[in-house]
């Protein structure tokens, strides 16, 4: 289960935020806030214009200093305020396939988020065993993109 398939797994973290699809979206598509949302990514070094499409990357810095590394994340497949797939480098270790999912629920949306590893040492993991590892980190994720959205619309 590396594909979309991971997200349907009852591992996969869910949360619904009173933001709109739409505002979610704007974080989301906004490249330069992924390392405030998205952890153990410390700062943003460059994202491509193109970003969120297919085949573009925001090459971001992850760790603290001085243990850092620069690394990129590539979009593999986009439906603007639906689905966006993810391949994170995780060098030395491998990639990591992220799908984040958006649903319209009540007054606002559901964010959904799952991560499997897809390569190098990080393959090696039972998927089962990779999704609870992501978990804590993913609900944490989720919750900062839920407040910069929530954030972004008491600003409007």
């Amino acid at each position: 289960m590396t594909g979309p398939a991971a997200i349907e797994s009852s591992l996969t973290v869910k949360r619904d935020t009173t933001a709109t699809r739409r505002q979610v979206w704007d974080v989301v598509a906004d490249g330069w806030t992924y390392s405030q949302w998205v952890v153990g990514n410390s700062r943003m070094r460059a994202v491509e214009p193109t970003w969120p499409a297919a085949g573009s990357k925001i090459h971001h810095t992850i760790g603290i200093w001085p243990v850092v590394i620069n690394d990129e994340t590539v979009v593999e497949s986009c439906t603007p305020e639906e689905e966006l797939i993810l391949l994170a480098k995780t060098r030395p270790f491998g990639q990591a396939r992220i799908t984040l999912r958006l649903h319209d629920v009540g007054d606002g949306c559901r964010i959904e988020m799952a991560e499997v590893p897809v390569g190098g040492p990080l393959n090696l993991i039972p998927r089962r065993l990779a999704l609870a590892a992501a978990f804590p980190r993913n609900r944490e994720c989720t919750w900062r993109l839920a407040a910069l959205a929530e954030r972004r619309t008491k600003l409007e």
